[in-house]
């Protein structure tokens, strides 16, 4: 039996970006349905227009990742930047390939939906401030327009009669470094805070790297102190048939020498308002817990327990991403993933991607986003496999710059074995391997 989604669940529609990294020109991510047409779906029903899942793929250094992290900038941008009006610039990072973009500002926009409502947020930037700025929201089906901002001064903003709130006094809080969605939602707007908070709590970035995989891990420890986590998390254990029965918790005291050393590494990193001591405590708390695998022994009476740095890359990624996903899917989040089959065998992938179309556990709409290269995501392995719209590409003209284009824009038939195509060239997105230079190059090596 299939549930049916609420109508009023937030969810993204689109992400569009320009000028960031390896996207000089505008990149745009759609979770619409390429059948959805107008402004809003019929009993504005979204559930029956949009994707859950959205797969990327094409060759390393292909933009992939940019297009994740120009949305994690954006995230942090909004969540953040309130707080800068001491910095010297506001964070930059154009497309370096030619002399105008360098020059050039970047922009960012979200399509999403707020207790049902479209709405549009955007904001320009370069290293001297914000640009532009905009919130229009959609909720009887035309645009209405809330604020617009053509400059970095509280004077360049303009706020809708829509718009209650203390705007004006607001803006006067704001400088140049400063969003105003993000000034707005610390002064605690009512009606921008929520708008803020969709974008800031319900988009999480899993990156990759060891870095931000133990991160996860940090984060997973604090949550498997409350049992319906701990119990989620054994549960994903067992499912993915890594021979491990049993997680806890274990706190461990931490030598002195240990404790000085951390303190002395703490310090190079820490700038001069922060508060050490807090830091140092918050650190500490953290490394005195410690996750403890269990395994089945020769006999039910002898289980053997590991530590994180014992287990395999596969269980670390797996309990890294897994549980992250499942707690997307309770609060209706979005989760962006680079590189899902990094250390995780195709199985598993696949079962991370069922989760998020199956309408009988994604009762809240729940959206993932995920980077890979493991073309056979796109076939059946698990659950339903990825439809015609749910699969995008990424590849890299002659001057470097990256294009993001979806499978919709080529003819699909149902026969078609969209996996073999895709190797195959039709779709581009793959690789171009130089053979007759290497080789030329390899034998003049063998000749000298």
């Amino acid at each position: 039996m299939k549930l049916h989604l609420a109508c009023e669940v937030d969810m993204l529609l689109r992400f569009r970006a320009t000028n960031h990294k390896s996207i000089r020109d505008t990149a745009e991510l759609v979770f619409t349905k390429s059948s959805f047409e107008g402004v809003r779906p019929k009993e504005d029903d979204w559930n029956l227009v949009t994707s859950r899942v959205v797969g990327i793929f094409g060759p390393n250094a292909s933009g992939k990742t940019t297009l994740l992290d120009a949305m994690d900038f954006a995230v942090k941008a909004i969540s953040n930047s309130a707080k800068w009006s001491d910095r010297e610039s506001f964070p930059h990072a154009p497309f370096l390939l030619d002399k105008d973009s360098k020059k050039e500002t970047s922009a960012y926009e979200f399509d999403f939906t707020v207790e049902g409502t479209r709405h549009v947020y955007g904001f320009e930037t370069g290293p001297k401030g914000v640009a532009a700025e905009w919130l229009h929201s959609y909720p009887e089906g035309r645009r209405r327009i809330l604020f617009e901002r053509g400059g970095p001064d509280p004077g360049d903003m303009t706020f809708s009669r829509s718009l209650k709130g203390e705007n004006i006094r607001i803006s006067r809080l704001m400088g140049g470094y400063n969003l105003y969605l993000s000034t707005a939602s610390m002064a605690n707007h009512s009606y921008l805070k929520s708008v803020n908070h969709f974008l800031t709590r319900h988009l999480t970035y899993a990156a990759f790297s060891e870095f931000f995989k133990r991160s996860r891990i940090m984060s997973v420890k604090k949550w498997i102190e409350e049992k319906e986590a701990l119990e989620q998390a054994q549960s994903l254990l067992r499912f993915a048939d890594l021979g491990i029965h049993r997680l806890s918790l274990e706190e461990i005291e931490v030598d002195e020498m240990t404790q000085l050393s951390m303190r002395r590494a703490m310090r190079a990193v820490l700038d001069e308002e922060d508060d050490e001591e807090k830091f140092f405590a918050d650190f500490l708390k953290e490394q005195r817990k410690v996750i403890s695998f269990w395994h089945q022994g020769a006999s039910s009476e002898d289980p053997h327990s590991l530590e994180l740095g014992d287990e395999s890359s596969g269980t670390v990624a797996w309990l890294s991403l897994a549980l992250p996903a499942l707690r997307e899917i309770k609060y209706g989040g979005v989760l962006l993933v680079d590189e899902l089959d990094s250390s995780l065998h195709p199985r598993l992938a696949s079962a991370l991607i069922a989760l998020f179309k199956s309408p009988e556990i994604n009762t809240l709409g729940a959206q993932l986003v995920f980077t890979s290269h493991d073309t056979s995501l796109m076939g059946h392995l698990s659950g339903d496999g990825l439809d015609t719209e749910e699969m995008w590409f990424a590849e890299k003209t002659l001057d470097g710059a990256t294009e993001i284009y979806p499978l919709t824009d080529f003819p699909v038939k149902k026969d078609h074995n969209v996996e073999r195509r895709y190797l195959g060239g039709r779709y581009g997105a793959v690789p171009t391997l130089a053979w007759e230079e290497l080789l030329a190059s390899l034998q003049m090596e063998n000749q000298a």
